[in-house]
């Protein structure tokens, strides 16, 4: 019976998802398009990193019950809030372990967001900018404009693609698209609810799988010639095609997926946690991966915010994230860097937390929950030179209004800022502009035309002075 290459490798490898959304990029009209870059100010960006991690909590958490906490008849008498420093309280039933790594934490009280609903603020987390329906089919995230931007950098052993998600599918955009970038820009979008696996090939299996590549290429080869020219799609595919075939002859690809009992324990054996062990894993392998977008779902609670009875609430999610965050930033920080001695893998790696926007302030609501709301909300930021133990930006006594910006500009910062900050720690001038798109519209890495009101260009400096 003749055997085939799956027949050596795990049914549940499927549930690792190449691209999500990301791979029906592979065959838009745009796969060819090579993007015409140019700088349109001037930026100088700071560098020093090699990594980026950001932690989504999808559905927005309520910054005033967590890390711009304000009392109010809403606030359960088991928070156990504690004075960590300076203007910082920190519930320790939510956060017991952050509570302790604070120092190595910048916290941004004053940030705005353009959305106030989910679809468009999950989208707006991703992209970088608000929705814009005439451009949304050829707009990139953020991460796939980042492997563009670090394509030069990649090294022949580099095998795992530069950009890769998890979770990215739970969110209520879904994992977004490459836009008019080439699809090999896309994303690995991995769902660890789904049972997210990996596995490499060896032996028999990998003697097949080299064979069938070359018989593939082989063919492949026979017919550019009448292919040169009209079938961009297809050209699309075969690149998945090539990145697929190095992935599975890299030992590094699965090793990064073998978590042990006790760093599941460690970081906690759900999506946030076990997307920030992934991240360790291959930051530590450095076989590619530089940025990581990790979504962790759940956290609108329009009901029941703090009811333990129910199935979702936010003790159960704070918690989630508070160990993952603080075991992530831990491990990086205990691993010196390979490359500069001195320097430990936390001093190359941004972590950022985002979310969509904040939650309503006051008492609870009728049904013991917050809803929506985006005049002020709060990022957490550490790592790659930001200066911990600071807090940028102030509320009022209710949470409810920005009385001080924290930054040097007159206007609130923004998710726009985030990933500015995000591009300058990498290298990547975040005022560049793709002037050759689809729709003759300039795309700007970093757009000040926001929905609702401008916004700035610029990365949070402050987070580093």
């Amino acid at each position: 019976m003749t055997k085939r290459v799956s027949d050596f490798l795990p049914s549940r490898r499927d549930a690792l998802r190449l691209g999500g959304y990301g791979v029906l990029g592979a065959f838009a009209d745009q796969a060819g398009l090579i993007p015409q870059v140019r700088a349109a100010g001037k930026a100088n960006p700071r560098g020093g990193a090699r990594f980026a991690v950001l932690i989504e909590l999808a559905g927005a958490i309520s910054h005033l019950d967590t890390f711009d906490f304000k009392e109010s008849k809403g606030t359960p008498k088991d928070l156990d809030v504690r004075p960590v420093r300076n203007d910082l309280y920190l519930s320790h039933r939510l956060f017991p372990e952050l509570s302790k790594e604070m120092d190595r934490v910048a916290i941004v009280r004053s940030m705005k967001s353009h959305e106030v609903v989910h679809f468009r603020g999950q989208y707006y987390t991703q992209a970088g900018r608000p929705l814009n329906p005439a451009q949304a089919n050829e707009i990139p995230s953020v991460g796939s404009v980042i492997a563009l931007e670090l394509e030069s950098q990649r090294r022949q052993t580099d095998t795992v693609p530069t950009y890769i998600g998890c979770n990215l599918d739970t969110a209520g955009c879904g994992a977004l698209s490459t836009g008019f970038l080439n699809p090999r820009h896309s994303v690995v979008d991995i769902n660890f609810k789904n049972g997210g696996g990996a596995a490499s090939v060896e032996g028999e299996a990998a003697k097949l799988l080299e064979e069938r590549y070359r018989l593939l290429s082989e063919l492949d080869k026979a017919a550019r010639s009448s292919r040169d020219g009209r079938d961009r799609s297809l050209a699309a595919f075969r690149d998945f095609q090539s990145s697929a075939y190095r992935i599975l002859g890299d030992a590094r690809w699965p090793t990064a997926f073998r978590m042990s009992k006790e760093d599941r324990e460690k970081y906690g054996d759900n999506e946030v946690g076990l997307g920030c062990l992934l991240a360790r894993n291959m930051i530590q392998a450095d076989a590619g991966a530089r940025y990581f977008h990790i979504t962790h779902p759940g956290w609108d609670h329009h009901t029941n915010i703090f009811t333990h009875k129910a199935k979702s609430n936010h003790y159960r999610l704070s918690n989630e994230f508070d160990l993952g965050m603080a075991s992530l930033m831990r491990d990086l920080a205990a691993t010196p860097s390979p490359r500069e001695p001195g320097k430990t893998l936390l001093d190359e790696t941004i972590v950022v937390m985002a979310t969509e926007f904040g939650r309503t302030p006051g008492a609870l609501n009728q049904n013991a929950g917050r809803h929506h709301y985006n005049p002020c909300y709060l990022s957490l930021f550490a790592g790659a030179g930001v200066k911990g133990g600071r807090i940028l930006g102030k509320t009022d006594a209710d949470g409810a209004k920005v009385v001080e910006n924290g930054w040097r500009h007159k206007i609130q910062p923004k998710t726009e800022n985030i990933y500015a900050t995000i591009y300058s720690v990498l290298g990547i001038d975040w005022k560049k502009e793709i002037t050759n798109t689809p729709s003759k519209r300039t795309y700007r890495y970093i757009d000040p035309l926001g929905a609702t009101e401008f916004a700035m260009d610029d990365e949070i400096v402050e987070l580093f002075t």
